[in-house]
C-alpha cells in the first residue's frame, strides 16, 4: 500500500490515493516484458472529477484539469519521464456533477531499481500547492526461469478493433484503478502475461496455469473460488479470466496464480492482495435477532466470565458505531453471559465472515499494546484519547513528542499518511484521508492522561486555539479570537503541526 500519494498505500503492485491536496485520485501500476526488448511499466489513474476546479473552456463548456509529471531515475540519472496535461470530460451541467476519468501511461525500462517521482496538480487551481512524492520500485525480469507480469485489476475487456494504449496481447483492458471491491462491484477480473514457457518447457509443450483466491492469514484456498488454464508454451502466454465475488464475504484475499508443467511442480507464481467489502450483517441485522445466533460450537463460548468479556466488549469502543455503543452498553448492564457472548461473536463475523476469532485477537494484542503504553489513573488505555486514536486509525506514521518545550505544557503531534476509520463498517467514498494530524496535549503533568485538543481529521475535535491551550501554562487568554499564541523562547508548536519530522 506503501502510500496514497501522499502515498497511502500501494498494496500489491502500487495503490495510491492523492486525496488530501484537492485533487482526489488513484494510481496502480504493473509491470510487463517484451522478450527480445525492455519491460515496461504501465501506470493506471483515476480522477475524481468533483475534486477538480471546473472552469470554462474555449467551447464554452466547464472542464477540469491536471498536470501530471512521472519521472523514473536510476542512480540519479532520469531514465524515462512525461509531463502532461490530464484533461476531464467536458460537461454543460455542472449541477449533475463531474465524472471520474481515467489515464493511462507506459514507459519503457530496462531492468534495475528506480525512483519513480510524481507531481500532480490541480490546473485550475494554481495557489493549491502540487502533489509530490516518490516511489522506489524494481523491474527484475529474468531469462532463466518462467516468469510472470504483474497481476493488472480490470474494469473491463473486450476484443480489440483499433490497437490502443489500453490494448494487450488482442484485448482492449480497461483498468480497475484500485484494490478494493466494494458491494456494488461483483466481477474481479484480471490480466497476467506468463514469459518463457517456450524457452525452458519447449515448443509446444502444454502446461496449466492454476488460480484462486485464498485466505490471507492462512493461504487456504476459497473452495469455490478455483480454476485453470491449460495452455500451450509461447513466447508470451496470457491469463484472462474472472471470479464472481457477489458472495464472498467482506476481508482481505489473495489472487494467486500458479504455473505448473506436466509433471504437475509449479514452475511460476504470482499473486495480488485485495479487500473485498460484502453486503453484512450490519447493515440489514436487526440487534433483536442476536439472540437467534448460536454460539455453542464457537470459540467465544469458552467466555464464561461476564467480568472478562464485559472488558473485551468495552475494548471494542474505538470501532465500533454508534449504534454498536448504544447497543452495546445496555448489554453491559444487564450482564447476561450469554446475550453478551452472541453480540460479541456477531460484532466479529460482521467484520471477518471467514476468521472471526482471528480478527478479534489481531485487534485484542492492539488492545493490550495501548493498555501498557496509554492506561492512566483510573482509565484503560483503550479509554483514553491516544489510546481511541490508535486502535480506531492504527497507529501513525509519525508520532513526535514534546516534553521540554519551554512554556508549553507536553505535548505530541500524530501524523497518518493514511487515515481509515475502523469504526465505520460499511466503506463509504469519503472514508479515507490523507496527511491528517492529531495533538495531544497533557495539562496536569502528573498523570499520563494526554487529550487530544485538535485535529483535520473529519468528524474529530477541530480547535484553531489549540496553540492557546498548550501555552496557558504561562500565557492565559481571554479572548477567543486569538487563534495563536505569542512567540516563546523555544516554542515551535506551529512548526511542528506543519511540518512533522
Amino acid at each position: 500500500m506503501k502510500k496514497i500519494l501522499s502515498l497511502v498505500t500501494i498494496v500489491y503492485c502500487m495503490f495510491t490515493s492523492i486525496s488530501s491536496y484537492a485533487v482526489d485520485a488513484y494510481l496502480t501500476f504493473s509491470k510487463f516484458n517484451v522478450p527480445g526488448k525492455e519491460p515496461y511499466i504501465e501506470t493506471y489513474m483515476s480522477v475524481i472529477g468533483a475534486s477538480l476546479t471546473h472552469k470554462l473552456n474555449e467551447n464554452g463548456k466547464y472542464q477540469g484539469a491536471v498536470d501530471v509529471s512521472i519521472a523514473f531515475s536510476l542512480d540519479g540519472v532520469i531514465k524515462n519521464a512525461k509531463k502532461y496535461t490530464l484533461n476531464g470530460p467536458e460537461t454543460n451541467d455542472t449541477i449533475k456533477g463531474f465524472s471520474t476519468f481515467i489515464d493511462e501511461q507506459r514507459y519503457t525500462l530496462s531492468n534495475g531499481k528506480y525512483l519513480m517521482e510524481i507531481t500532480i496538480a490541480d490546473k485550475n487551481a494554481p495557489s493549491q500547492k502540487p502533489f509530490i512524492t516518490s516511489v522506489p520500485i524494481e523491474i527484475n525480469f529474468s531469462d532463466d526461469k518462467i516468469y510472470c507480469s504483474d497481476v493488472q485489476l480490470l474494469e473491463s475487456y473486450t476484443k480489440s478493433a483499433t490497437p490502443s494504449v489500453i490494448t494487450k496481447s488482442g484485448y482492449d483492458l480497461v483498468p480497475y484503478v484500485s484494490t478494493f471491491y466494494p458491494e456494488n462491484i461483483n466481477q474481479l477480473k484480471f490480466y497476467c502475461e506468463i514469459y518463457n514457457s517456450k524457452k525452458l518447457l519447449g515448443a509446444n509443450e502444454k502446461f496449466v496455469v492454476m488460480y484462486s483466491l485464498q485466505t490471507v492469514q492462512t493461504n487456504a484456498i476459497l473452495n469455490t473460488y478455483s480454476s485453470f488454464s491449460k495452455q500451450v508454451s509461447n513466447d508470451v502466454n496470457i491469463l484472462l479470466s474472472e471470479f464472481n465475488i457477489s458472495d464472498l464475504p467482506s476481508g482481505k484475499y489473495k489472487l494467486a496464480i500458479e504455473i505448473k508443467d506436466k509433471e504437475n511442480k509449479i514452475v511460476g507464481e504470482q499473486s495480488l492482495l485485495f479487500q473485498r467489502k460484502n453486503k453484512t450483517q450490519s447493515e440489514s441485522f436487526s440487534f433483536n435477532d442476536l439472540k437467534a445466533i448460536d454460539v455453542t460450537n464457537t470459540w467465544v463460548s469458552s467466555y464464561k466470565s461476564i467480568d472478562t468479556l464485559s472488558g473485551y466488549i468495552r475494548s471494542l469502543r474505538p470501532i465500533s458505531s454508534t449504534a454498536e455503543i448504544q447497543y452495546s452498553e445496555n448489554q453491559l448492564k444487564a450482564k447476561k453471559l450469554l446475550d453478551m457472548q452472541q453480540y460479541f461473536y456477531n460484532f466479529w463475523k460482521t467484520r471477518n465472515a471467514l476468521q472471526p476469532d482471528v480478527a478479534w485477537n489481531d485487534y485484542h494484542l492492539e488492545v493490550l499494546k495501548v493498555n501498557k503504553e496509554y492506561a492512566t489513573y483510573g482509565l484503560k488505555g483503550y479509554d483514553t484519547d491516544k489510546g481511541r486514536v490508535y486502535l480506531q486509525y492504527g497507529a501513525p506514521n509519525i508520532m513526535n513528542k514534546y516534553d521540554n518545550e519551554p512554556s508549553a505544557y507536553p505535548y505530541e503531534i500524530w501524523e497518518y499518511d493514511l487515515l481509515v476509520d475502523k469504526s465505520i463498517i460499511v466503506d463509504q467514498p469519503n472514508n479515507k484521508q490523507t496527511n491528517r494530524r492529531f495533538v495531544f496535549y497533557n495539562p496536569d503533568l502528573v498523570t499520563n492522561k494526554y487529550v487530544l485538543i485538535h485535529s483535520d481529521a473529519r468528524g474529530e475535535v477541530y480547535n484553531t486555539r489549540w496553540e492557546m491551550l498548550i501555552h496557558e501554562r504561562d500565557t492565559k487568554s481571554t479572548n477567543f479570537d486569538t487563534e495563536q499564541a505569542p512567540l516563546h523562547y523555544g516554542g515551535n508548536a506551529d512548526e511542528n503541526f506543519n511540518h512533522p519530522k
